[in-house]
């Protein structure tokens, strides 16, 4: 029985892959800000006149866009790296810590792929809709 008093070993496949969906989530949803958001907003029946400053995030929606898709790869290599490389950085002396990934996780993965690349798209997509 290990009572290291430290914290136990991680799961390789899992770890690093929730705050990584959490900023490309975050990010997708700030770059869109000046575009998507405003319509959302209008939808679901919130107005107001400082739906307009929404505008000022603007400049930065390449560098939002480009950390949506690097956090999205990030956890993509982490959930789908082969076997042999995470068997790597397994601890031999806690099997549990090596089990794979579910499909839950994955699924998880790629509903936010799709939640992100629509804010993302729609900006591109829009010129051909008027």
């Amino acid at each position: 029985m290990n009572t290291a008093s430290g914290p136990g070993p991680q799961q390789p496949e899992a770890s690093g892959t929730a705050p990584a969906l959490t900023l490309a989530g975050i990010a997708a949803l700030l770059s869109s800000a000046c575009c998507v958001m405003p319509l959302v907003f209008a939808i679901v029946g919130v107005s107001g006149a400082w739906i307009g400053q929404l505008r000022r995030l603007e400049p930065w929606s390449g560098t939002l866009s480009g950390l949506a898709v690097a956090a999205l790869a990030f956890a993509g290599w982490r959930l789908y790296r082969p076997a042999a490389a995470a068997a790597a950085v397994c601890d031999a002396s806690d099997p549990a810590a090596c089990r794979r990934v579910g499909a839950a996780g994955r699924r998880w993965f790629w509903l936010v792929v799709v939640l992100t690349l629509v804010p993302l798209l729609v900006p591109i997509a829009a010129p051909l809709f008027y």
